[in-house]
């Protein structure tokens, strides 16, 4: 049996390495752990041996950003590195498309050979603007036949490519000259001044031009005469190097698009916006010492909510619900679990310590009445937390909630089966989510979750008619995991430790929220747990396990009523 335990072990362990190098391998893990449950016990080679996965995704991760903006290579811009002398380091299919296509050849370890000799000459001149801009960004002409017209490039330094890449990539003299996607944006115009020398006027011009605009309607607003445009006109194609209009109005677009691939309008802009609703992230200093963390939403005399975020979140609320809360004169207090985003862990995490906590918050806040929500993996401690508070708890309703039993393998839903099999398994749980902080992606998170609502066409159809649910999601799980890794593997071992807990003792009135397609959580599981403790069940039809978004509005609706 022994033999049969280190032979999974090493599974396992090969599988986390293979997910340390991307993520987009997690669900192999589900088959490496198998159906049945472990031990923690494990071997001290074998906790060796999983800590050098956590060293192959620190390797793999970006030196100069958090782990929560770590982002792999985009495949969608054509990319090429090259060393201080100008030889190519790497050089992705997309940019080899883009070479060949008239251009020339690119081969690792020699220079970008060129059938234009003046194209090596601009290359080289632009290493140069951009070495001494230190860190900016340089727009590169490369001319082709004269129908074809120029392509455009951006040279930057290597190290500020869209994703992680190679120690010897990421060498301080190494550039990348990065070619066009198919997205547009507008964040261009700084560099074509730089690149270029154009004056503020002809930028506002080539905007125009760009957005579809005639020179008659160009000069109508911008509030000039047709001359004007005309002349402007004609000191751009001078300065770039153009005889067309419509060479211009292509690489304007293309230049867009390398912007837009780069660090405009990716999941993490995205997932900035959805945070720029959100209160700052307060804090207090528990008796023991410890910071637990939350924000405080709304009305500060409004009826008092304590909020409890899901397994992979933190105190960040879907946008808007500062607004409504102020509006509905709702005061709600969103904490932070400990080992979650801003709160530092708790050595002996388990439900009951997170109500300890939670209590404390409350007193420290002053709240005499609270009603309490839960989402997802947040029911069991807002449970407890219900408990400790006795009659101070005016009513406590679970949203999607996931109670502390072990579920049924049926693969209902890979991300259900996935967190089952490391409920069984506690020895993988440290490891697997410090790689996954260290290697996570706003891309990735959205990746997953569109994998792992599949199984409901409801969810499916209202993330694509709501594209900023994603993001959100994306920003709150980069909050969970934005300082340690501790809490949400402290969690998951709780559940499994948590298995004996019942709710007899609580007394407030218990609502539950479910979508009636939810695969991620069923509601047989929940109510198996609770008994004949709610006092009422909604299920809400047309939705699965993101019935708390969908249903966001009349939900906080209802507290206020």
């Amino acid at each position: 049996m022994d033999a049969d335990r280190d032979a999974k072990a090493a599974l396992v362990i090969e599988t986390m390495y293979r997910i340390a190098a991307d993520l987009e391998n997690w669900e192999q893990l589900i088959d490496a752990l198998g159906a049945e449950p472990e031990s923690e016990d494990l071997s001290v080679q074998s906790i060796r041996d999983l800590a050098h996965s956590e060293d192959i995704a620190r390797l793999l991760s970006r030196s100069d950003e958090g782990p929560a903006a770590n982002r792999q290579l985009r495949r969608d811009i054509g990319w090429i590195v090259l060393s201080a002398q100008g030889r190519t380091i790497a050089v992705n299919s997309a940019a080899l498309t883009v070479i060949e296509d008239g251009l020339g050849e690119v081969r690792v370890g020699s220079p970008p050979t060129f059938s234009e000799p003046a194209n090596g000459e601009a290359l080289s001149r632009a290493l140069g603007q951009a070495r001494a801009l230190a860190g900016g960004r340089i727009i590169l002409k490369l001319q082709r036949d004269a129908e074809e017209g120029p392509r455009f490039a951006y040279v930057i330094p290597a190290r500020d490519l869209p994703g992680a890449i190679g120690p010897a990539e990421m060498t301080q003299d190494a550039f990348a000259v990065v070619f066009p996607a198919i997205e547009e944006t507008g964040r261009l115009w700084a560099a074509m001044r730089e690149s270029f020398g154009l004056t503020p006027a002809e930028v506002r011009l080539a905007m125009k031009l760009r957005d579809g605009r005639a020179l008659k309607e160009a000069a109508d607003e911008l509030e000039v005469s047709v001359n004007t445009v005309r002349n402007q006109l004609r000191a751009i194609f001078d300065k770039m190097g153009l005889n067309r209009q419509s060479d211009l109005i292509r690489a304007l677009t293309e230049l867009s698009a390398v912007a837009n691939a780069m660090d405009a309008d990716g999941p993490e802009r995205r997932m900035e916006h959805a945070v720029l609703d959100a209160p700052t992230v307060r804090s207090i200093v528990l008796t023991d010492g410890r910071r637990l963390a939350y924000r405080d939403y709304g009305d500060p005399a409004g009826r008092a909510i304590l909020s409890f975020h899901e397994g992979l979140g933190s105190s960040l609320m879907p946008p808007g619900t500062q607004g409504l809360a102020r509006e509905l004169g709702l005061r709600i207090i969103s904490a932070e679990r400990p080992g979650f985003g801003q709160s530092d862990p708790r050595s002996d995490y388990s439900f009951d310590g997170v109500a300890q906590d939670m209590v404390e918050l409350c007193d420290r806040l002053e709240l005499k009445k609270v009603r309490i929500g839960a989402l997802l993996s947040g029911a069991p401690s807002a449970l407890q937390t219900a408990i400790r508070l006795g009659p101070r708890v005016t009513a406590v309703h679970l949203y999607s909630g996931r109670p502390p039993r072990r579920l049924d393998d049926a693969p209902r839903n890979p991300l259900a089966l996935f967190r089952a099999r490391i409920e069984n398994n506690p020895w993988v749980v440290e490891t697997l989510f410090a790689v996954l902080r260290l290697r996570v992606s706003p891309a990735q998170v959205e990746k997953v979750l569109r994998r792992s609502i599949a199984h409901s066409p409801a969810d499916k159809a209202f993330v694509e008619s709501h594209p900023e649910v994603l993001p959100f999601i994306a920003a709150y799980v980069g909050e969970a995991l934005a300082r340690t890794s501790r809490g949400p593997a402290d969690e998951v071992r709780a559940f499994r430790r948590g298995q004996n807990l019942t709710v007899t003792a609580l007394r407030a009135p218990l609502v539950v929220w479910h979508g009636a397609e939810d695969v991620m959580a069923p509601l047989p599981d929940l109510l198996a747990f609770l008994g004949d403790t709610p006092r009422e069940v909604r299920v809400k039809p047309g939705i699965g396990h993101l019935l708390a978004l969908k249903h966001w509005e009349e939900i906080m609706r209802d507290a206020a009523a």
